[in-house]
């Protein structure tokens, strides 16, 4: 049941369980909605905070084709800002919206019978590749990975093993395994998935049901990697156990789901009809990590956009700005490498302009 809302006592609209549902920030909404036929039709047979000449003013995320960077969610919002302008569009490129673009060409590994359905009993991994051609974002349909091999005797972390020849595979009509060998020099934990994929097969004979799997996952699954211990991700070779002390309430800005781990897989024979192996941490040319960017430029709306998405899902409310003062927070670490050493030096926090705090991490 929506309930009426009216923005300055002028517009008025029902907000729906649709909108609610959705539960993404108003300038967010209003992207989503406009490059959404199905949901940009609802808006205006249902009602929305948007009129119909705002959804149809040509603005963009900045990755679509045929988006000009005038029209990108980051020249409305005044990013990137560099100090010379010649540098904007590179900078664009490596560290917004530009970045998905670069990283969008797709080449199949392995086709289902029907391309335009990859079926349940079909398989179909995919992989988006950057310019350089590394394999970096495979996206399968019905596959199936065996983890009988994963021993929780085994335990250091940053196994490269878990798959072994004949564990991962998929039903493809078409199967190009030598796009596989060929990138397999972006080898690497926190690098690439080429070490979980390097076994792959087409099974003729494979099909998701309980015959060849003991667990299927139905909906749509994201596959991480750890990166430190403080993360809290799915592969995760450790037998320690999972632990989101540090990260769980994020968790529910993304899923309304538990993360499984790695390890209560063991002995198991998995398959999924929708899977995601997403960029990981410390590929070459990742996003700000490994990557170059131009000096003198700042700000980001694919970061901008991230995190008012972060903040909004979190229900976190800005106190402030603050009319007569300035607010410091300072992050710092407490290991041997990576604490601030000259903290006693910033002084001016001292005055009574600043309220500053201070967050000290023991890990």
């Amino acid at each position: 049941m929506g309930k009426l809302v009216c923005m300055f006592g002028v517009v008025c609209f029902v907000t729906s369980d649709w909108l609610n549902d959705l539960n993404l920030p108003s300038k967010l909404l209003e992207y989503v909605i406009r490059y959404d036929p199905l949901l940009k039709e609802k808006c205006e047979r249902m009602g929305c905070p948007f009129d119909r000449k705002t959804l149809s003013n040509g603005r963009c995320w900045g990755y679509e084709k045929n988006c000009s960077f005038q029209n990108t969610y980051s020249a409305e919002i005044g990013f990137p800002s560099c100090k010379f302008s010649n540098k904007r569009r590179k900078f664009f490129d490596d560290a917004d919206f530009g970045y998905v673009t670069t990283r969008s060409h797709m080449h199949e590994i392995c086709l289902s019978s029907d391309k335009m359905t990859c079926g349940t009993a079909m398989g179909s991994i995919s992989s988006f590749t950057s310019k350089v051609g590394m394999r970096r974002i495979p996206n399968g349909t019905s596959s199936i990975q065996d983890f009988f091999k994963l021993s929780s005797h085994v335990h250091y972390r940053y196994r490269d093993d878990i798959i072994q020849p004949g564990e991962v595979g998929g039903n493809c009509a078409e199967f190009n395994g030598g796009l596989i060998a060929t990138n397999m020099n972006e080898r690497g934990y926190l690098r690439s998935w080429a070490d979980e994929l390097k076994h792959f097969v087409s099974v003729p004979t494979f099909s998701v049901n309980y015959n060849h799997c003991d667990i299927i996952f139905e909906r749509p699954t994201v596959v991480m990697k750890l990166d430190a211990s403080i993360d809290v991700v799915w592969w995760d070779t450790f037998s320690g156990g999972f632990v989101d002390a540090f990260f769980g309430e994020t968790w529910k800005v993304f899923t309304d789901s538990k993360p499984v781990e790695l390890t209560a897989l063991a002995g198991r024979r998995v398959c999924f009809k929708n899977v995601l192996f997403p960029l990981l941490a410390r590929q070459r040319f990742g996003l700000y990590y490994n990557m170059p960017l131009e000096e003198g430029c700042h700000g980001s709306g694919l970061i901008h956009a991230f995190s008012q998405y972060v903040l909004y899902r979190l229900r976190i409310i800005q106190h402030g700005p603050l009319l007569d003062g300035v607010r410091v927070t300072i992050l710092s670490r407490s290991t041997q490498y990576r604490r601030i050493l000259n903290l006693e030096e910033v002084t001016f926090l001292s005055t009574s302009l600043f309220e500053d705090t201070f967050i000290i991490y023991s890990f």
